[in-house]
C-alpha cells in the first residue's frame, strides 16, 4: 500500500533526526577527544549537546518506527467534525 502523506512526512523527519543526530554525536566525540588531547577540561556545553543529540536520536527512532500512529495523533484536527459543513456553508455564504 501507498503511505499516506502525513505518515511519510513523520517518517522522513524521523530519518532526518536519526542521521543528523548520529553525525552530531560522532562530531562531538571527535571534539571531546581533541579537547582532552590539549588538556582542556570536559566542557559542560559539550555534555549538554550530547544529551540533546541522544534525545534527538531517540525522537528520530520513535518517529521512524511509529510514523503511522504519530501521524494520526498529529493530524487529529483533520478528522471531519459534525459542525464543519454548517460552518463552511456560513463561511461561503450559502443558506
Amino acid at each position: 500500500g501507498i503511505m499516506k502523506t502525513p505518515t511519510l512526512i513523520v517518517r522522513l523527519v524521523g530519518l532526518y533526526l536519526l542521521v543528523t543526530c548520529s553525525v552530531g554525536l560522532m562530531q562531538l566525540k571527535k571534539a571531546q577527544a581533541m579537547a582532552s588531547q590539549f588538556g582542556g577540561a570536559n566542557m559542560p556545553a559539550m555534555s549538554d549537546l550530547g544529551v540533546y543529540l541522544w534525545l534527538g536520536l531517540g525522537a528520530g527512532l520513535a518517529a521512524t518506527l511509529f510514523a503511522g500512529p504519530l501521524a494520526r495523533i498529529l493530524t487529529f484536527d483533520s478528522e471531519p467534525r459534525e459542525s464543519s459543513p454548517d460552518f463552511e456553508d456560513q463561511l461561503l455564504g450559502r443558506k
